[in-house]
């Protein structure tokens, strides 16, 4: 199985539309991309966020992990 594939059966890819952009915008986050991962998360029923970075994503509605915390579940 070629390394594309693999990668289409670990991750989905959630669409941006305008509410997400314009929720991130409208947002208290500091850094845009992280609002819209969040925003994008909530708006598509996701039940967590995996990320390097956890202390960007500080008094949120979502758990959020590590990639490890993640895979140790």
């Amino acid at each position: 199985m070629e390394l594309n594939s693999k990668l289409k059966v670990l991750v989905e890819v959630l669409p941006i539309d305008n509410k997400i952009l314009k929720l991130s915008l409208a947002s208290d986050f500091s850094d845009f991309e992280d609002a819209i991962q969040y925003y994008s998360a909530i708006e598509n029923g996701m039940d967590v966020i995996i990320t390097r970075n956890k202390k960007d994503f500080k008094s949120i509605n979502l758990p959020v992990l590590s990639a490890k915390e993640f895979l140790k579940r």
